[in-house]
């Protein structure tokens, strides 16, 4: 944990200043300014840096460059990145949007190419929704009222993504339609009506919709999901988010390795139920709704056999740190209880706690932000106090049990 911990610490200096140099010098620009805009965190495969850059270019004009640092390993794929090797900590930098694995974004952020691919032709407008270094980029294209999402994945992963769509939709669910992406990696998903469940949440805690339809939409996911590769669980995983958990929270190391040592603990004692067939990333943000119905089921990259309580702590563990997240959303607690009624009754209820905390545990790095002060703590602080309430809850209901 020490070497990740000493390469966040790097990203996050000013040490970064050579590298960005390095980057942007492949321009024939100078660096005015720059700051760390975002820092992704995968425990046991690094970390990475996206910095916004002012650079002047010979004109003496100054524009904005974003350039992505990582700890890393890149493969070389011909992409032009900058290399540097203090003796402990290699350093990747290349300029956005040439990642040197996902090969198709430099595309996906061409309008041009876009616009052709996405409307036939005509003007575009594009907006990054989410962009991991390495490993996926979400954009959106509208022209007019109509939008297209765009998905870039590593091109070795294409085809799998393609797959998991089409088993959704030739089963009737109602998963966006593919059209064909212009490059290998980049796959294009027609936009599907609803309301997003995270508003429908916030705006009357999605009243209409009940915890049973959520479990019957489960229920149709086809058997050939069966087929698929299997990934594990967010509370398989609570050691690595818990080390995560701990780079942005140095102060709070033992009180998030002792949760994450009682996550642990309940999945050893509570049975997880036969595999299924799951979404593998349940929850508000992936799922549309029209009142009581479900229109939409998004991001089926995890698509796979699992069981069905990960699925349903998926939801429960996302529900649960809404509330930190914005404070908008004052109906969620009854949402919590609804659901948590329903949920019951299908899966083990210390089980379903227990891997909704690992969920939860999984949300505390992500409260880490930059350039807005330190109130990012306190969100990140509350996220693992409710990972620890829902623990707590996990392990007096095992030993009630016994």
């Amino acid at each position: 944990m020490r070497a990740e911990t000493d390469g966040i610490d790097l990203l996050e200096s000013m040490k970064m200043q050579q590298p960005l140099e390095l980057a942007v010098g492949t321009l024939g620009t100078s660096i005015q300014s720059w700051k760390l805009a975002k820092l992704q965190h995968r425990p046991g495969a690094g970390a990475t840096g996206i910095y916004s850059v002012d650079v002047r270019v010979p004109d003496g004009t100054v524009r904005t460059e974003y350039v992505c640092i990582t700890t890393s390993m890149v493969p070389d794929s011909g992409v032009p990145v900058v290399r540097l090797d203090d003796g402990n900590i290699t350093l990747t930098a290349w300029l956005y949007p040439a990642d040197p694995v996902l090969t198709g974004l430099a595309t996906a952020c061409d309008s041009a190419a876009m616009a052709r691919a996405a409307f036939g032709g005509g003007d575009v407008d594009l907006r990054m929704i989410n962009y991991r270094p390495l490993r996926r980029a979400v954009l959106e294209a509208s022209q007019g009222a109509s939008r297209v999402f765009i998905k870039v994945v590593r091109p070795d992963k294409a085809d799998a993504l393609l797959r998991r769509h089409r088993l959704l939709t030739e089963a009737g669910l109602p998963s966006p339609a593919l059209i064909p992406g212009p490059a290998t990696g980049v796959v294009l998903l027609r936009e599907v009506q609803g309301t997003p469940l995270a508003q429908a949440l916030m705006d009357d805690g999605a009243s209409q919709l009940a915890p049973d339809t959520l479990l019957a939409l489960l229920d149709r996911l086809p058997a050939g999901v069966m087929k698929l590769s299997r990934r594990p669980a967010w509370a398989e995983r609570a050691a690595d988010y818990a080390r995560a958990a701990a780079a942005a929270l140095p102060r709070e190391q033992e009180r998030i390795f002792r949760l994450e040592e009682n996550i642990s603990k309940v999945l050893a004692v509570t049975k997880p139920g036969p595999l299924v067939p799951t979404h593998g990333d349940f929850y508000e943000a992936n799922l549309l709704i029209d009142g009581g119905t479900v229109t939409g089921v998004l991001d089926v990259d995890s698509l796979g056999p699992g069981y069905r309580i990960d699925d349903l702590a998926c939801l429960i563990g996302h529900l649960a740190v809404l509330p930190a997240v914005h404070e908008g959303y004052i109906h969620v607690p009854q949402v919590m209880e609804r659901y948590l009624r329903a949920f019951d009754q299908a899966v083990d209820p210390a089980g379903l706690r227990g891997r909704s905390a690992g969920v939860a545990l999984s949300l505390v790095a992500g409260a880490k932000t930059f350039g807005q002060g330190g109130g990012w703590q306190q969100d990140a602080l509350e996220r693992l106090a409710i990972a620890e309430r829902l623990a707590a809850e996990a392990v007096q209901l095992s030993a009630a049990s016994r």
